[in-house]
């Protein structure tokens, strides 16, 4: 009976914890980005603590504040690189000539026309050059981006309040790094503190190293991709490795999307400036250039992330990762390893006494007493 209870009350905890997230979202996520925030200014917070002359030293909300400052310029030179390459795409976006692209291509869809007659996949009074025709003009169309721009500018309150909110609990976070783990063992019975300081100290540990070697692969590979990209003198390289680099944030969906955005950003650099027998070649140089540096991530990036940051095997957190995308999207996928990571620290404290929990921390626990 006892160990029935043991049982109920974590998973009762748990399922608590989800619902308060569910219901209070936004709260929840600005929270996790301070969070992330201050796991990768704390290393830097705590070397500017430690900076004195004589016997002066700087307290903890100025080196709190030059950490977000220095947090800051690092995201702002991001944007001052990705933005002016974002213009340059939509500038040649406007610039594409429709009608050389239709009388290029005219003699081309003629005979995809005529194939697709005789197989009897379309009718013959449809006019499959008005077709692509109208296609490409409803895609360099400028209305559509004035509508994007009208959904962006109608979220920037709600933007507004959550930089404001992310930037506040950073602060206060990297002012004082024991605040969650104070939270915490306040509302923690007294028979459980070794327990909960396990959990937070793990779960901290964990995370960071998560954190830190996410970012390491993202930016491999963005090298990876610019390299090859510029390899075969691709244009837009920077662009397309930026962006690739990033969906590869999303786990196995993100590099089959950045491949799609890189050719698509492909197609229309090759379309604006009129190489119009480029994008046929250029297309299959940026498929097989994703598929080259995704191989190198599957085979030697991730392995050396998951295995050393999460230990984990492959198998479950792939399983993991599709069952987080049917339950929450490409969200759900993003966040699926850390949160199915802090579950493993949880149970091996809580339920370690069940055999199905015993097995699935066992490597987890034999990777800590290595440690």
């Amino acid at each position: 009976m006892n160990k029935i209870k043991d049982f109920i009350k974590p998973i009762a905890g748990i399922l608590v914890v989800g619902l308060l997230i569910y219901f209070f979202s936004d709260i929840f996520l600005y929270f996790a980005i301070a969070i992330i925030l201050s796991m990768l200014g704390r290393p830097l917070c705590e070397s500017i603590k430690k900076f004195h002359i004589k016997k002066f030293h700087l307290g903890d909300s100025i080196s709190s504040v030059l950490t977000m400052l220095a947090l800051f310029l690092i995201f702002s030179l991001i944007f001052l690189i990705i933005i002016p390459l974002v213009n340059k795409e939509i500038s040649i976006l406007s610039e594409i000539d429709t009608d050389a692209i239709v009388e290029y291509f005219e003699k081309p869809l003629e005979n995809i026309y005529n194939f697709l007659i005789q197989y009897n996949i379309i009718r013959p009074e449809e006019n499959i050059l008005n077709m692509v025709e109208n296609k490409l003009y409803s895609i360099v169309n400028w209305d559509n981006f004035s509508s994007i721009l009208g959904g962006v500018i109608s979220k920037t309150s709600s933007l507004v309040i959550g930089t404001f909110s992310t930037i506040f609990l950073t602060f206060f976070l990297l002012r004082d790094p024991n605040i969650i783990h104070n939270i915490f063992m306040a509302i923690t019975p007294d028979n459980q503190t070794l327990r909960m300081k396990s959990i937070l100290h793990d779960s901290r540990v964990m995370l960071t190293r998560y954190i830190f070697g996410l970012i390491s692969e993202v930016l491999c590979m963005m090298i990876l991709i610019f390299i090859g990209l510029s390899i075969f003198d691709i244009k837009s390289a920077l662009i397309i490795a930026v962006i690739g680099g990033l969906m590869n944030i999303i786990p196995y969906l993100g590099p089959l999307m950045g491949c799609a955005v890189g050719v698509v950003i492909g197609i229309i650099s090759n379309l604006g400036i009129g190489c119009y027998n480029l994008i046929l070649p250029n297309t299959l140089e940026i498929m097989g250039v994703f598929i080259v540096a995704n191989l190198i991530d599957n085979f030697v990036l991730q392995p050396t992330i998951y295995s050393k940051s999460v230990f984990a095997h492959p198998i479950e957190i792939f399983l993991v990762i599709l069952m987080a995308g049917n339950i929450g999207g490409v969200v759900g996928m993003i966040i699926a390893i850390p949160s199915y990571t802090l579950i493993r620290i949880v149970a091996k404290q809580l339920l370690s006494e069940f055999k199905f929990i015993e097995l699935l921390t066992k490597k987890l626990e034999v990777k800590e007493n290595k440690d």
